[in-house]
């Protein structure tokens, strides 16, 4: 009989190999990305705006055809349990409708609600900011000095917040086109982006910004070191950015058929069979099951995303036609980190690698 020589580390590798595959195709089967519908009880448009780390999600609804401010108003949807959210009317704030916004990974709702101040119209309303944390209302503005025209009616809309309390959103006064900047509000600074038509709309906790540009076909992202990039989803008429999570994943909404269908996308990072980094990004539509239109909003720290879809070209005065969505993705970045774990935990057992036995 024949004596063999094995590396004691060979054969523990190939048991990884055989246990990493196992472990691939279990996690794959266990989480699959799935897409739910959300439509607040009784509600003809509904659109699901944020979700945070622990799957809480934000955005506004309405009874009635949304025609008019005054039939805004806000939700929050936790483990199936709906909590409305809506600024009070009073003499200091008369609020007329709100639209929350986003929701920080402590639970911190932002948004706008809707008003008639300044001489302001139901076609043309007014927007001020408010935050909202277990049911008390905080509420903000931007200083005169920030506006290019400080003795026009002036808006504010808070987009989003991020772990460190950083609030992103855009400005405007006389109209929303030039005089529209994008803002970022740290460490109790504002500061806005001097070119017109702009809005940050998604801040992750690294300082990262995302947001969309009227007067370009492209969105932007800003790295925590200022650099910006230009980018739009291939092959589509104009692209605008809605957030952006910690992994650096983004979510918006392109646009085709010559700029009038608009798809949300996912933009992440390329992998490897579903394991390995590669250097490229990965462009893709994620549009529910019938949508005529859809837009990605936010994106949370675990890659699950919410927003909109439209799956009727009714004026939704009887039947829901606006729906909010929430992506339930597949982890392919925890399953790297959990193959990563796997893959330490059986070297570490398998003792001292340089040992041979004799068979």
């Amino acid at each position: 009989m024949r004596k063999m020589t094995l590396s004691k580390s060979i054969l523990w590798r190939a048991f990884i190999l055989l246990a990493l595959l196992s472990a691939i195709s279990t996690a794959r089967g266990s989480r699959p990305e799935t897409t739910t519908k959300i439509d607040v009880p009784g509600a003809v448009v509904t659109v699901a705006s944020g979700i945070n780390g622990d799957g809480t999600i934000v955005g506004w609804y309405c009874l009635q055809p949304c025609s008019t401010p005054a039939r805004f108003h806000g939700f929050m949807l936790k483990d199936d349990v709906w909590t409305y959210i809506d600024v009070p009317n009073s003499s200091d704030h008369p609020a007329i409708g709100t639209q929350p916004r986003y929701i920080s990974p402590q639970g911190i709702v932002i948004g706008a609600y809707l008003t008639l101040e300044d001489g302001a119209t139901l076609a043309n309303p007014r927007f001020r900011g408010f935050a909202w944390f277990e049911g008390t209302f905080t509420y903000l503005d931007a200083p005169d000095w920030i506006y290019d025209n400080p003795s026009y009616p002036h808006s504010i809309i808070p987009r989003a917040i991020n772990a460190n309390g950083d609030l992103v959103g855009c400005i405007h006064d006389k109209n929303q086109g030039d005089s529209m900047h994008a803002f970022l509000l740290s460490g109790g600074a504002f500061t806005k982006d001097p070119a017109g038509m702009t809005m940050n709309n998604g801040v992750n906790a690294e300082g990262e910004i995302v947001g969309l540009d009227n007067s370009s076909t492209t969105a932007y992202h800003i790295d925590k070191f200022g650099i910006v990039e230009r980018f739009s989803f291939p092959d589509t008429d104009a692209t605008n950015a809605w957030d952006i999570n910690s992994k650096g994943e983004i979510v918006g909404q392109a646009f085709t058929n010559g700029g009038t269908v608009s798809h949300a996308f996912l933009r992440s990072w390329a992998q490897v069979d579903g394991i390995l980094p590669a250097h490229s990004l990965d462009y893709r539509f994620i549009d529910p099951t019938g949508a005529l239109s859809s837009t990605a909003f936010g994106i949370s720290s675990n890659g699950n995303v919410v927003g909109q879809y439209r799956d009727s070209f009714s004026n939704c005065s009887v039947n829901a036609c606006v729906h909010g969505f929430l992506l339930q993705r597949t982890s392919r970045l925890l399953l790297r980190k959990e193959t990563s774990l796997l893959m330490r935990n059986l070297e570490a057992g398998s003792g001292n690698s340089n040992e041979e036995r004799n068979y």
